[in-house]
């Protein structure tokens, strides 16, 4: 029952929090080893969470512990857009301040609620209009194209932003009774697989040059997992319009973890920017809000 707002919000900001614990790690490894080799451990260590939620799953059990799904090819296909969104997220990682990373990623309601309209159908009113360019707005704004200093790797947090929106648009298509870790797992073994081909096609490996090393890499893959696996529940727990607002503390919790591990402070070029991105999330909430309201009514 989507009925527990508190519990959604604090499952949604854990799981925000671990992802932010990932990209730490990320960060601190991605100048000694490439992206796509990152990539796939990333997804690797990240199914243990998952075998672990599938195998504590009472709908799982309950339809007969099966593997495979109807709509397997799409689950593997996810995998395309997530890895090329990680290969530029981790890229930026490199080039970007974490709290700058972070915020533009926060242009995914957008992208998400452009993608809708030709995949799933939806219309494009007036307030999926001012939401996309009140962010488009805040994007220009972070990025400052007109200024001598702009930095073209601004463009790679968008440009994963879009890939993960692709494939959270296209996990609506699953069947309702397929279990979300299930899910997550076909989606990840697409992503190993296509980050293999990178790796093996583009020399992306480098052998790994400690045991510490090899040891952040396992926690930022548990990490990861588990963080994308508690957004999972915590959407469960309470319509994802309620959580949305909520979700924009992790800007704060990226700026702060930003300052703490790598000395970087980046206030300056994330305001006013940011407060356009969070607004056209918010008219998104806003707008969702009201129509759920009203369908309530009809009822």
């Amino acid at each position: 029952m989507k009925n527990n707002l508190f519990l959604a919000v604090i499952l949604s900001l854990s799981g925000l929090f671990l992802l932010d614990c990932m990209g730490i790690a990320i960060k601190f490894l991605r100048n000694e080893y490439p992206a796509a080799q990152l990539s796939v451990f990333r997804n690797l260590f990240g199914m243990i969470p998952c075998f672990i939620a599938l195998y504590f799953s009472h709908d799982w059990h309950q339809n007969g512990r099966q593997i495979k799904i109807k709509q397997w090819k799409l689950g593997l296909f996810r995998g395309v857009f997530v890895a090329l969104a990680q290969l530029c997220l981790y890229t930026s990682y490199a080039y970007l301040p974490f709290a700058l990373v972070a915020t533009m990623e926060y242009t995914g309601p957008m992208m998400v609620t452009l993608l809708a309209i030709p995949l799933l159908g939806e219309k494009f009113g007036w307030y999926k209009m001012s939401a996309v360019i009140s962010g488009f707005v805040g994007i220009v704004l972070i990025m400052q194209p007109w200024s001598s200093d702009f930095n073209y790797m601004l463009l790679l947090p968008i440009l994963a932003a879009f890939g993960y929106s692709l494939a959270r648009v296209t996990s609506l298509s699953f069947e309702d009774h397929v279990p979300s870790p299930l899910i997550n797992l076909y989606g990840q073994t697409g992503t190993i697989i296509v980050a293999c081909m990178l790796v093996v096609f583009f020399d992306m490996w480098e052998n790994f040059k400690s045991i510490n090393d090899f040891l952040v890499v396992c926690v930022m893959g548990i990490a990861g997992g588990s963080g994308t696996l508690l957004l999972i529940y915590g959407a469960r727990k309470a319509e994802l319009s309620k959580i949305m607002p909520f979700d924009y503390i992790e800007i704060f919790f990226a700026l702060i973890l930003g300052w703490i591990f790598f000395a970087e402070w980046p206030v300056d070029q994330l305001f006013p920017g940011t407060f356009f991105i969070v607004l056209g999330g918010l008219i998104i909430y806003l707008q969702q809000r009201k129509n759920n309201f009203q369908r309530l009514r009809k009822t």
